[in-house]
């Protein structure tokens, strides 16, 4: 990997995990850290990707209870320290630089794939204008930057606008999360290709994928699909 000494002396790059200052020419997360990622492993959910305790169960509890909009859900790590710590210091500390290193996970991991399903285009969750204002920067444009550099598959932040200021989803309900998103996202100005991805950090219960989902089914789009850093 690329690096330049004379920068890593005067701004020492740090850990995406612990936050911790990373040797010369280090880049992304420090040795102590790589057994420390909580990663999503089989058998998972067919429709979120949520991990089952049970093998025979195709879908988790909470699919079987309800119906999403979006296709299949590609998350990488449980949300729990410390990356849940790590993702938290990303959207609200600061540290937008960590989305290089998770978007680039996600990249790895499940980029073939998603070319062999046939992904157009990668859509990043918008912010409402106001937060984005005070935070300086939508964290989820910036995984799906890092997704497009790593992929080659466009980023297209033009196709989902945010026009409602809700509330934060995790002071929320399950059954309030939804009415808490109604009408929050709009379509843009053009259309959606025939298979999209979303991009966002955490998936909880559905509710941000699905509404910005049926927008994106309502502009044309045939499939929708949804990677997030993390799953809770």
């Amino acid at each position: 990997m690329v690096f330049d000494s004379g920068i890593d002396l005067l701004f020492p790059p740090r850990c995406a995990v612990c936050d911790g200052l990373l040797k010369l020419g280090e880049r992304g997360i420090c040795e102590e850290c790589k057994d420390k990622l909580p990663l999503v492993e089989e058998p998972r959910c067919f429709r979120c990707g949520k991990h089952i305790e049970e093998p025979e169960e195709e879908y988790c509890g909470d699919c079987r209870k309800r119906e999403h909009r979006f296709r299949r859900g590609f998350p990488l790590y449980h949300y729990v320290p410390p990356v849940s710590d790590a993702l938290a210091a990303m959207k609200y500390h600061g540290r937008a630089e960590y989305a290089a290193f998770y978007g680039g996970r996600l990249a790895e991991t499940y980029g073939e794939l998603w070319k062999e399903l046939g992904i157009k285009c990668l859509v990043p969750v918008p912010v409402h204008p106001g937060r984005l204002r005070k935070r300086g920067y939508n964290q989820a444009k910036l995984l799906a930057e890092a997704i497009a550099g790593a992929t080659g598959i466009p980023m297209r932040n033009d196709l989902l606008r945010r026009i409602k200021a809700t509330t934060a989803q995790k002071k929320l309900s399950r059954e309030k999360r939804s009415l808490n998103l109604c009408r929050a996202f709009q379509p843009g100005e053009s259309s959606a290709p025939d298979r999209v991805l979303l991009v966002d950090d955490i998936y909880t219960t559905g509710a941000t994928a699905d509404a910005c989902a049926g927008v994106l089914l309502g502009m044309g789009a045939a499939e929708v699909y949804v990677t997030t850093v993390c799953c809770q």
